[in-house]
């Protein structure tokens, strides 16, 4: 049996949702409503016990000998997606009420010994056996996913921030590029291994270069990362993401990334199975009945399926790696050539190295590419996807694209154990949710608190008529404010 974990928030909605009419007594609801709300409060702190969270933190360098310890602080970092205002506009607004200030936060992002990147990739790979074990895949075809999302950043003072083309705004921006790869078994798609991406030329780095960090340490290794070619890091990620056992079989991306020695590199490499879309260019040459052929001209001069198929024609040819303009080795790739929804005189070519694979398979394993682009979206949209804070320093922003990936698992976990499907965007208001009640009851639980103290004082009553007329007023109130007030009675009791 499974632990629920995260899915306990849902009693907390059905608890108060109690008809009118329960033959409950009225304390008895009020107990079970107060620990529901409790225990509502703890999803994050679950999520943490349940995949071990601070304990693989503390494995990639984050230990503190005295003071607060790392999992208040983490915690505190992990709910600001939950608030309405910063850490910035909770201190100004004088809502900050935690045990630590500002500056032991920002010293806790700015560690340059915690090694983000690998606490990410074995809190996923920890995820992913969980929840490969929910399915059977007899095919192993679970699938790992590459691609880029830009991260606007325009501080001069930030570290590394660059000068980028954004292909969406076709239009030059200041920031960072965010080189994901992620894994999928078509349902659940989970974050493995990132990387903030900054121009490799000095004239395009708008921010700070610092220079005195040993390129042997940790922070010197994870700059190098930074300014490494976008082909390196997806075979670098895909290696490590198969050493470290994630099962895997297939790796999907888009066109950027289809290049002939990188396709080789994976292949060779990390013994995966790539499954790409190709670039509609005359550019690249393929070798097909002994001729050099672009996939313009295989696609003109071959016969094409008739009628509304999925896919209008496949071939089988040979993908030619260069170096220095000569072939140094052919690999065996299928071309499935497939009609382009949004424009019918256009066509979409997909790459895959499996030349038994059937094309629908294909299809639908490329298909799976877009999970990645929902994550993105979600991580964004809700989970302040490098948003929590200001800070220049590069481990800082690494820190929070981390903590905005295992928010997204929280998000993911729920999705996935949920009796009923549920987007992404819904879980997190119903999480939101859920908190926004839990401070209006908690603020009224003081009210009602003070309110019985008083009227015992002036009118010299005991608790137990005081709480007979408490039920009383309850009783006759209409449904929904019947809820809240018993909500806070009984958080008020337990006090």
């Amino acid at each position: 049996m499974y632990n629920k974990g995260v899915q306990s928030i849902y009693h907390t909605r059905k608890a108060l949702s109690m008809k009118k009419n329960n033959t409950k007594p009225a304390n008895v609801q009020q107990e079970n409503t107060a620990h529901d709300l409790r225990k509502s409060m703890d999803a994050a702190a679950r999520f943490f016990d349940r995949f071990g969270v601070v304990k693989l933190l503390g494995e990639c360098g984050a230990y503190k000998e005295k003071g607060v310890p790392v999992r208040v602080i983490l915690l505190y970092i992990f709910n600001l997606m939950f608030s309405p205002m910063s850490m910035y506009y909770q201190i100004k607004m004088g809502a900050f009420h935690e045990d630590f200030s500002k500056n032991t936060v920002y010293r806790f992002l700015e560690n340059i010994h915690m090694n983000w990147h690998m606490f990410l990739l074995r809190l996923s790979t920890s995820f992913i056996r969980y929840v490969a074990g929910l399915t059977d895949d007899k095919n192993n075809r679970y699938a790992l996913l590459v691609d880029d999302t830009p991260l606007p950043k325009c501080g001069k003072a930030m570290e590394l921030v660059s000068k980028y083309f954004n292909h969406v705004t076709m239009g030059y921006e200041f920031g960072y590029r965010v080189l994901t790869l992620a894994w999928t078994d078509g349902v659940t798609t989970v974050p493995v291994r990132y990387s903030l991406l900054a121009s490799s030329y000095d004239e395009k780095v708008r921010g700070t270069v610092r220079d005195d960090i040993d390129g042997r340490s940790l922070g010197g290794r994870i700059r190098k990362l930074a300014r490494t070619s976008m082909n390196d890091l997806t075979v670098k990620f895909a290696c490590e993401a198969v050493k470290s056992g994630i099962p895997a079989s297939i790796i999907a991306f888009d066109s950027w990334f289809a290049v002939p020695q990188t396709i080789s590199r994976l292949m060779k490499e990390a013994k995966l199975t790539v499954i790409a879309r190709l670039k509609t260019n005359a550019k690249q040459y393929y070798e097909y009945d002994g001729k050099m052929i672009n996939i313009k001209a295989l696609y003109t001069m071959s016969r094409k399926r008739r009628g509304k198929s999925a896919w209008k024609l496949s071939l089988n040819v040979n993908l030619l790696v260069k170096e220095k303009n000569k072939i140094i080795e052919r690999i065996p790739v299928k071309l499935v050539y497939l009609p382009n929804r949004a424009n019918s005189k256009e066509w979409i070519c997909l790459l895959s190295t499996d030349t038994e694979m059937d094309e629908n398979e294909i299809i639908r394993q490329y298909g799976r590419r877009w999970n990645i682009e929902v994550m993105f979206k979600c991580s964004k949209q809700y989970l302040n996807f490098g948003k929590d804070f200001q800070a220049p320093s590069f481990e800082a922003q690494n820190a929070q694209i981390a903590i905005a990936f295992a928010r997204y698992l929280l998000i993911a976990i729920e999705q996935r154990e949920s009796e009923d499907y549920r987007s992404c965007g819904e879980l997190f208001m119903l999480f939101y949710q859920e908190l926004q009640d839990i401070t209006f009851i908690k603020a009224l639980a003081l009210i009602v608190g003070l309110f019985k103290e008083g009227m015992m004082k002036l009118l010299g009553i005991t608790e137990t008529q005081m709480q007979s007329v408490v039920d009383y007023v309850i009783s006759a109130l209409p449904g929904y404010l019947q809820r809240s007030l018993s909500a806070a009675n009984g958080i008020a009791q337990a006090a």
